[in-house]
């Protein structure tokens, strides 16, 4: 067994060089993230853990979530209030739900696996260089940096527009059925809300949406600010599991005290 304290013993470094970005290889793999997130505004990288870490993985996740507050919640798409100024069809008034689970990043012990690939200094070099941003730091949040999403039979995260420019989460388990990742790609762009294509993905058109499925062991970025998106209800008796790995533009971000009770039921009392 590789030695699990190592985060660069949990990543196939010999397919994605991530450690060596100035060499060749290490410059392939970052030209691949720049032409897949310029044309899609997301990117899988499929086997990104080693095949004989990913259960390993998986099992300390599990192992977390009798830990996990269940959210549910009707929302619009852009997780704003309703506007009660527009008709009762439109975009921002209309209500759907969620319900999802989350163990907050201050229940995953600083001896896990998950929590040492997420302080490893060269992912989130890596990540940062993916998405060709200059230079990221780790959520400053007590819950948010790292969390451990959990879909049981019938939960779902619906439709929305994230707050965030990017999401980076790393597959760990996948249900029975259902829990498909799908999006529209670039709905709405700045000036153009687009509020009838928004309206029409909602009402269930199936045009110019796209399915991803992430098998475990697979690192994934997304673009989600303009893209609307959301995880498909899970059936079977087999919970989908992934990490969300939070990294943000500028030090010292955290929730609102409003965003900690929703997403994770309580809060700190610290939170800005």
């Amino acid at each position: 067994m590789a030695n699990i304290t190592d985060p660069a013993a949990l990543v196939d470094l010999a397919r994605y060089p991530i450690t060596e970005l100035d060499m060749p290889d290490g410059a392939r793999l970052l030209a691949h993230c720049h032409k897949e997130l310029a044309r899609d505004g997301a990117l899988a990288l499929p086997g990104f853990i080693r095949p004989d870490m990913v259960e390993p993985l998986a099992a300390e996740a599990r192992g977390l979530v009798p830990l996990t507050f269940n959210m549910g919640k009707d929302h619009t798409c852009y997780f704003e209030p309703a506007d009660e100024s527009v008709p009762s069809d439109h975009p921002r008034r209309r209500l759907i739900h969620t319900n999802q689970g989350s163990v907050a990043s201050d229940l995953i012990g600083d001896d896990t696996k998950l929590r040492c690939l997420y302080r490893w200094d060269e992912l989130m070099t890596f990540i940062a260089a993916a998405l060709g941003e200059p230079v990221l730091y780790r959520h400053a949040d007590t819950f948010a940096p790292l969390n451990i999403n959990v879909f049981e039979t019938g939960q779902c995260l619906n439709w929305h527009f994230d707050r965030a420019d990017f999401s980076v989460t790393l597959s760990l388990q996948t249900a029975d059925s259902g829990g498909a990742f799908e999006y529209a790609p670039m709905l709405r762009r700045p000036g153009d809300e687009n509020y009838d294509g928004v309206s029409r993905v909602l009402g269930g058109a199936r045009k110019g949406v796209r399915l991803l499925r992430f098998p475990p062991g697979t690192l994934a970025m997304f673009r989600g600010h303009n893209s609307l998106h959301r995880v498909a209800p899970v059936r079977g008796s087999r919970p989908r599991i992934a990490a969300v790995l939070s990294y943000v533009r500028e030090p010292g971000v955290t929730f609102t005290p409003y965003a900690q009770k929703l997403f994770y039921g309580r809060t700190d009392g610290a939170a800005g």
